[in-house]
């Protein structure tokens, strides 16, 4: 069986939540009746017993602390004068007692709320109101971490199979890419097991389409979000071809707004204020001939024996979110490449990724310097030597955000 049939079909129960009733431990009790000599021989005959509950007509009034009627009981003439009487004189009457049913959870939270003695002297549990036994925290704590530990397991299984299901996604872009332009490359590193960039290829008559874009997050949401944007591009690409790419963002940047709520800022709660920012092109191989549109990110060109990169900014504005109207428009712009020219193309996780002896941003200089400072001009060589320039100025620095950046040449 596959390992998404696997998934898909394993019924069993991932996890089971466990009550009150599974921290009970069985220990004597005391009754109103009982004298504080009773106590001092039951202490000593059971010398783990932290508490002894004390209860009347079955049910749990209070609960003895051991440290505290030990200390007590030992200052002078204490046992003469409460030696017979009530063991109710040293008992907490406000202990936690809580149901045997009671999730854990739930638990934990009265637990904190009760203070630290609920930690250190246990608490009562009952069963329909009648005395059942303890529970310590101790005990509760290890369930906690136990439980916490095991839904960690289960998100992070369920991430990892997410993280299959998004390679698969992008798995026919690859297979496009290769197809019309075996030399380009391309890195796309999550930050996290699943990201919130992706990329698009295919091939249109007499050329090809490429889309690099960035959505709104990281990690599991921005995955969602590019599971939405990736279809408001294919349902685009359908409808209007690939040779509009500024036609293309405005067709994206309307499906999403309708599907995510939001209303252009006129409402002042809207649904959602997420979106992408990307890079749309069109490229023509015969006539070396490219369209590029932008949103907040940039197209880098270097030429046959140029020093110096390039640069063709995006507009200021992103595709989505609130403050983008679902009216507004692109624009594209119509670059002619000699042969030999480099085409890069990146999302801000390079970008905006901190490091240095400052801790401050790469930047698109950096950025610039790197890809004309390859040893050699093919996309691998630029790619690879942008790679290092990242590691080298990222150093000990966390990783920012999702990393995806591609190359061509013409």
């Amino acid at each position: 069986m596959s390992a998404a049939a696997e998934y898909l079909t394993d019924s069993r129960p991932r996890f089971r939540q466990p009550s009150a009733a599974d921290l009970c431990t069985a220990v004597p009790a005391m009754t109103t009746d009982e004298t504080n000599e009773k106590v001092m021989e039951m202490f000593n005959r059971h010398r783990d017993l932290v508490s002894l509950p004390v209860v009347e007509g079955g049910r749990p009034i209070g609960l003895i602390n051991r440290s505290i009627f030990l200390s007590q009981m030992s200052k002078q003439f204490r046992m003469e004068l409460y030696g017979r009487k009530s063991c109710i004189a040293f008992m907490d009457k406000e202990p936690l007692i809580v149901e045997s049913a009671m999730d854990i959870d739930t638990l934990t939270f009265k637990t904190v709320e009760h203070g630290e003695k609920a930690l250190s002297d246990g608490f009562i549990i009952t069963e329909g109101g009648a005395f059942l036994g303890v529970g310590n925290g101790l005990q509760l704590m290890r369930v906690v971490a136990d439980m916490q530990a095991s839904r960690n397991r289960q998100i992070m299984h369920s991430i990892e199979y997410a993280s299959v299901i998004q390679q698969s996604t992008l798995r026919s872009s690859r297979e496009a890419l290769a197809r019309v332009c075996p030399s380009a490359d391309l890195v796309w590193e999550p930050r996290d097991v699943v990201g919130g960039d992706f990329y698009q290829f295919s091939e249109g008559e007499g050329g090809w389409f490429g889309a690099v874009a960035d959505c709104t997050g990281h990690g599991v949401p921005g995955a969602f979000m590019t599971l939405i944007a990736s279809s408001a591009l294919t349902q685009a690409l359908e409808q209007h071809g690939p040779r509009d790419p500024a036609l293309l963002l405005g067709a994206v940047n309307r499906s999403i707004k309708q599907t995510l709520g939001q209303q252009g800022g006129e409402d002042a709660t809207p649904g959602s204020d997420d979106g992408m920012d990307a890079a749309f092109f069109w490229y023509e191989p015969a006539q070396r001939h490219l369209v590029f549109a932008g949103a907040r990110l940039a197209l880098f060109v270097l030429r046959p024996g140029a020093c110096e990169v390039e640069l063709v900014e995006g507009q200021r504005k992103g595709v989505g979110y609130v403050d983008s109207e679902a009216g507004y428009a692109w624009h594209n712009h119509a670059i002619a490449l000699e042969a030999g020219s480099l085409v890069f193309i990146t999302t801000d996780g390079l970008i905006d990724q901190v490091g240095g002896p400052r801790a401050i941003a790469l930047g698109k200089k950096r950025v610039r310097e790197a890809v004309a400072g390859a040893p050699t001009r093919t996309p691998a060589a630029v790619n690879a030597a942008v790679l290092e320039a990242l590691r080298a100025w990222q150093g000990e620095h966390h990783r920012r955000d999702d990393l995806t950046f591609f190359s061509f040449t013409a």
